[in-house]
């Protein structure tokens, strides 16, 4: 009978308790949306310097026409009312940060949203890694189609120390296809071999902070087709020293019967000395004619044995990798030797 007894009381206590915690739970009330219900298209997407930002607030849960939004901007209410939806601001200066909080009233709650605005430069440099330009040049070696080309990034922005470029997180695209082993932390130069087909290489590159408080990009076009690579001949004196004075057009008038010259294949991917990693071709009035000496192939001597005349010179260049680089130079020498 004492068991009997035990067990009812035992019976009776759980469920007691398990009513109590029913009444407990029902009680209870479950929020069914939040600020994660709450999505802001921004336009565009990474805005920069002294730029318009233009926001909308969207849900797929609820329909934000029916509710009370407030925006605030730095703090400053600036907008409210039933379903407004949409606020344009103007961005800041570089470095200059703007806050946006929007507040939805629903249902006697506020879901709030946060934004954060701190617009940045990235000013974008390219350079030809192997485009050969005399020592005597003066401008920037250009790129043609199959140059070597580094693009690097310069982030412009008062958030970061000048010095702190390299810990950025760089992400880069190539022709709208994004460069993934050349994208990522410290990578702020990309390099690339110009295509041989396609004749305008559009890069782009987005970067950012490891805490996401500033955003970048930024467009740079490079034109490979613009620019056809120079053959350009200069006189060699009797010590083998190139006379950079001038370089050899057409008709000069020379005093002499014998003459040393030598090309410089301007914009072309060449760094072996004397250009051996090139296929060259002399062409001396319709006739081709090899160079004295193949590991000195820019170099041909020239001799009218003591008569007066010209001499029509044609050297034609093509790489050896890079069979699209080409070049083709032309100079017509006058041989004066008097009577």
């Amino acid at each position: 009978m004492k068991q009997l007894s035990h067990i009812f009381i035992f019976a009776f206590l759980f469920s007691a308790c398990f009513f109590t915690f029913a009444e407990h739970t029902g009680a209870q009330q479950f929020d069914l949306y939040s600020a994660d219900d709450i999505s802001v298209d921004i336009k565009p997407e990474i805005p920069g310097p002294n730029e318009q930002v233009d926001l909308r607030v969207t849900s797929y849960s609820f329909n934000l026409n029916n509710e009370f939004i407030s925006w605030f901007k730095n703090g400053q209410r600036v907008l409210s009312g039933f379903g407004e939806r949409d606020y344009s601001f103007t961005n800041g200066n570089t470095g200059e940060p703007t806050n946006i909080t929007i507040v939805v009233d629903y249902q006697g709650r506020s879901l709030r949203k946060e934004l954060g605005f701190a617009p940045s430069n990235i000013d974008l440099l390219w350079e030809t890694v192997d485009s050969y330009t005399p020592p005597f040049y003066k401008g920037k070696a250009l790129p043609i189609r199959q140059s070597e080309i580094r693009v690097t990034g310069i982030p412009e922005t008062l958030l970061i120390e000048p010095n702190d470029a390299p810990n950025l997180i760089y992400y880069w695209d190539r022709n709208y296809d994004r460069q993934v082993r050349s994208s990522g932390f410290g990578r702020q130069s990309f390099e690339f071999t110009a295509d041989p087909i396609i004749t305008n290489e559009r890069i782009s590159v987005t970067s950012n902070d490891r805490r996401e408080n500033s955003f970048a990009e930024n467009v740079i076009n490079i034109d490979t087709a613009a620019i056809d690579p120079e053959i350009l001949f200069y006189e060699m004196n009797t010590d083998g020293r190139l006379l950079t004075q001038k370089s050899l057009r057409n008709f000069p008038n020379l005093l002499k019967d014998t003459i040393r010259l030598a090309f410089h294949p301007v914009y072309f991917s060449t760094t072996a000395r004397n250009f051996t990693d090139v296929f060259v071709r002399w062409n001396v009035n319709g006739r081709d004619q090899a160079p004295q000496d193949f590991a000195k192939q820019n170099q041909i001597f020239l001799t009218t044995n003591g008569e007066s005349g010209s001499l029509q010179i044609e050297t034609a260049v093509e790489g050896i990798k890079k069979i699209l680089q080409k070049g083709v130079g032309r100079a017509t020498l006058n041989i004066n030797l008097g009577s």
